[in-house]
């Protein structure tokens, strides 16, 4: 019984590192928006995979700190990061 114990305690302790390493399961996009805010205001962004969370989807963050989840399908997602890896190409540039 306490070999029982002592292994159900392992699984829980490495589920719960692994959901906080990869960011935690609460950090995870559940639905896609349709909110476009203009380009000047996207700081960063990188794509959430199903293998981690429930959808796919790009993950933007404006200057304001707030995370947008968009389609990674879309037009506007597109050029969106293209246009956030040209302006962070030129940053690499200039240094």
């Amino acid at each position: 019984m306490t070999n029982l114990v002592f292994v159900s305690l392992l699984m829980i302790t490495i589920l719960v590192s692994t959901a906080s390493a990869q960011g935690g399961i609460a950090s995870c996009c559940r639905k896609l928006l349709r909110t476009q805010v203009q380009r000047e205001k996207l700081v960063t962004y990188y794509k959430q995979n199903k293998s981690a969370c429930p959808i796919n989807a790009v993950v933007f963050t404006t200057r304001s700190n707030k995370r947008i989840c968009s389609d990674p399908k879309e037009v506007w997602t597109l050029t969106s990061m293209a246009y956030i890896d040209g302006k962070n190409w030129q940053l690499q540039r200039l240094t």
